[in-house]
């Protein structure tokens, strides 16, 4: 299985119908809303889901729903102003998220509870080649690190100041592919990201940790496979990610106590991927054929959370 079959099922599913609204002849409860989900969702403290979900014209557009699927809520409303990749601020305040409103895609920040019918904050230049990506926040919600392909096409990670200021390229132009990259809830010195840096064959990345005051790079669960997307839990001790080390892409825990030591929490025949950590631990929500479902940590008690046409 290579690294890009998970993007390649994403892609399909982008041709598929969009948000579609079902309702009996009386409406209300009788009411379904089916999406069809792009990539990684964000779990808020306050218990919501924040996913993209393609329209009818295409284009991702971002949504809210509780963590049992209901009380949607649409937060990139107008046609033609998509977006993608939302992260919820460490204050449930606000949300990071990526459009291509402009001439090429770039950060933004809205309202997390009204999206962008209150207007956004564009943090990143868009007026260039390339463009900017899965955005997630410092622990203190001064700033956001992401990914770009800004410099020749090349996944570089970056800091940015959430007022636009103080772009950092964090590794001095490596020409590595670097991506998901996101800092430990409890230490500003250390981030988690996806690298093909010490890679074995072409479809081989690694997760690692990388300590940014003495620019350590330390790699764990260590395969010749495609591992990818890290997600911390809000401890700073486990980091959830996909792989399809067992032939098809799962969700898989990492105790970093113990980083050698990975365990599967989703099994079977799906591609699942882009895990996300609830804000006690307990669940991991992710990504699978269009849809999010959620986990125990412990890998018991599967729900699905959203529904594809």
């Amino acid at each position: 299985m290579s690294k890009s079959s998970l993007l390649l099922g994403i892609l399909v599913v982008a041709v598929l119908a969009a948000p579609v609204v079902l309702g009996g002849c009386g409406g209300g409860a009788d009411t379904v809303l089916f999406f069809n989900v792009v990539e990684r969702p964000s779990w808020s403290l306050g218990d919501r889901l924040a996913f993209a979900s393609y329209g009818g014209d295409g284009l991702p557009y971002i949504w809210s729903v509780d963590s049992s699927g209901g009380g949607p809520a649409s937060l990139t409303p107008t046609t033609g102003d998509d977006g993608w990749h939302p992260a919820y601020s460490p204050d449930d305040t606000e949300l990071a998220f990526v459009s291509g409103r402009g001439l090429s895609p770039a950060l933004y920040i809205m309202d997390a509870a009204n999206g962008d019918r209150e207007g956004t904050d564009k943090v990143t230049d868009d007026d260039d080649t390339g463009g900017d990506m899965q955005p997630s926040w410092k622990p203190d919600g001064i700033g956001l690190i992401y990914t770009s392909t800004r410099r020749s096409n090349n996944h570089d990670i970056r800091t940015i100041d959430a007022d636009g200021t103080n772009v950092n390229n964090c590794f001095l132009d490596s020409d590595d592919d670097e991506q998901w990259a996101s800092y430990n809830p409890t230490d500003d010195d250390e981030i988690a990201l996806q690298s093909d840096r010490d890679k074995d064959n072409d479809e081989d990345t690694d997760i690692f940790t990388y300590e940014i005051s003495t620019t350590t790079f330390t790699k764990i669960a260590d395969s010749p496979y495609s591992d990818g997307a890290p997600a911390w839990n809000l401890d700073g001790d486990k980091i959830a990610f996909h792989s399809d080390r067992r032939g098809n892409f799962d969700i898989w825990v990492c105790d970093l106590a113990d980083p050698g030591n990975p365990s599967a929490v989703t099994s079977g025949s799906y591609e699942d991927g882009y895990p996300v950590w609830n804000s006690d631990g307990t669940r991991i929500a992710f990504w699978r054929d269009g849809q999010l479902y959620s986990v125990a940590a412990d890998g018991t008690d599967e729900q699905r959370i959203t529904r594809r046409y």
